[in-house]
């Protein structure tokens, strides 16, 4: 394999690709490098590598990490990359709460970034801005496997892939050991019921087990989605048509919720996505879920309560374990005048060694899309951030179990389930439970009962 520069200014080798792809001999016959790829390749689609234009100019929009190094690591291979090539490369980064106002606002003005980072089903959302990278997630597939099959669903639209899939961001619960020692819990709840009462004992040491249930795009959904689909709820049937969320399991999942802050679990409808983390840190709860930022920066920035910081993947309820985790996809936009330089880069930047240097920096914040991806030896390293990687195949999306679409994207940005459980839970848990199922039901056939 080549390394460094020389690395970055092949991308993905002629040797390796045609190792990967089994028909070597076939494909030298061609001045052009066009092989049968992937799993599918048996009378599947055909790949052709993209060339970067030396002298073009690429911007990419993303989000802000929460593990600082991480964005750090993915400029530096990003610029290495446009240096070996000729091409500048310019690295926007947003907040997540900026990047969907700024992803809008370039898509209605068909202008702007090259490459924009796609949060969740947002492929779906804006698919007509997303050019076909088919060709290049088929170049993906056959040197890393299978992908994710959250990523894929968000990322494939109608059978077209509008996205490159990128990133899992894991969600799992962070915990002090101390406070659950000291209020007598042994160990971190896997059950919801669990939860309910290791919160009345925590809130009872001035410690509560606390979580946001307003309109945090990460930390939000990722709660109360999985709250719902653990009692049998759901938004909407399988055929992404019928809402469904008027029943006696989502009923089932709002007394639960409503009994647990009763008991002590503290919501906050005015917390985003950094507010739990600082909360944390600043030791005024025992307990959050959250992507593994706080844990990291616990071990390698604040140095206070890293010892005694644990992880757990997300309880059960009556009908299973679910989560759903924050997810990034890199769309190639219509409007770019260098696709092809965008695409080029973008394998570039997927390919499995130079990815798993971002991933290592990233500590463990991250998980990669593909099957080659799979047992990272970041989630090895440090056995407490082996709950992070449980969390990624129970995970699901929001609207399930109807497939990802862009009225399932609509309902997400929405915030209609979190908004629902948010009311139910006013008036510490004593919210009018009726109302807020009629308005979510209302909400939601706005969006997937219209012609």
């Amino acid at each position: 394999m080549p390394h460094g520069n020389e690395r970055a200014k092949l991308g993905w080798s002629r040797r390796d690709f045609l190792k990967t792809s089994g028909v070597a001999a076939a494909a030298l016959a061609f001045p052009e490098i066009i092989i049968a790829c992937g799993p599918q390749s048996s009378g599947g689609p055909t790949a052709t590598i993209p060339k970067p234009r030396k002298g073009a100019s690429i911007r990419l929009l993303q989000w802000t990490s929460f593990v600082k190094p991480a964005d750090e690591e993915f400029k530096r291979q990003a610029a290495e990359w446009g240096a070996a090539n000729g091409v500048t490369v310019a690295i926007e980064t947003v907040t997540g709460d900026q990047l969907q106002p700024k992803t809008a606002a370039a898509v209605e003005a068909s202008s702007g970034p090259d490459i924009i980072q796609m949060q969740y089903a947002w492929p779906q959302l804006y698919t007509d801005a997303c050019l076909d990278v088919s060709n290049e997630v088929n170049i993906l597939i056959g040197k890393l496997g299978k992908p994710d099959p959250v990523n894929e669903a968000y990322c494939k639209v109608n059978g077209t892939w509008r996205a490159i899939p990128y990133t899992i961001v894991p969600n799992a619960w962070t915990y002090r050991t101390d406070y659950f020692q000291q209020a007598g819990v042994t160990s971190f709840p896997k059950t919801w019921d669990e939860l309910t009462t290791a919160a009345a004992k925590l809130k009872a040491i001035g410690k509560p087990i606390s979580q946001t249930d307003g309109h945090a795009y990460g930390d939000s959904l990722t709660m109360w989605n999985p709250v719902l689909w653990g009692f049998g709820g759901k938004e909407v049937n399988a055929d992404g048509k019928t809402v469904a969320i008027n029943s006696k399991e989502t009923r089932d999942a709002i007394r639960w919720a409503q009994g647990a802050v009763k008991a002590g679990l503290v919501v906050h409808p005015e917390w985003l996505d950094p507010d739990n983390n600082q909360a944390y840190h600043a030791d005024r709860v025992s307990g959050t879920l959250n992507g593994a930022s706080i844990y990291i920066r616990e071990k390698i920035e604040f140095h206070k309560y890293t010892d005694v910081t644990n992880n757990a993947p997300m309880p059960s309820g009556p009908k299973g374990t679910f989560a759903m985790n924050l997810i990034f996809n890199h769309a190639v936009m219509k409007w770019s005048p260098d696709a092809e330089t965008a695409k080029a880069m973008l394998l570039a930047l997927m390919e499995k060694d130079q990815y798993q240097k971002w991933t290592t920096i990233a500590a463990g914040y991250n998980a990669g899309p593909f099957d080659a991806f799979h047992g990272d030896p970041v989630f090895s390293s440090d056995p407490k951030l082996k709950a992070f990687e449980e969390v990624v195949a129970p995970g699901k999306w929001p609207g399930w179990p109807a497939p990802p679409s862009k009225k399932t994207a609509q309902s997400q940005t929405q915030y209609i389930v979190a908004d629902m459980f948010a009311k139910a839970l006013a008036n510490g848990g004593a919210g009018d439970m009726e109302a807020a199922i009629t308005a979510a039901e209302t909400s939601l056939k706005a969006i997937f009962e219209r012609p």
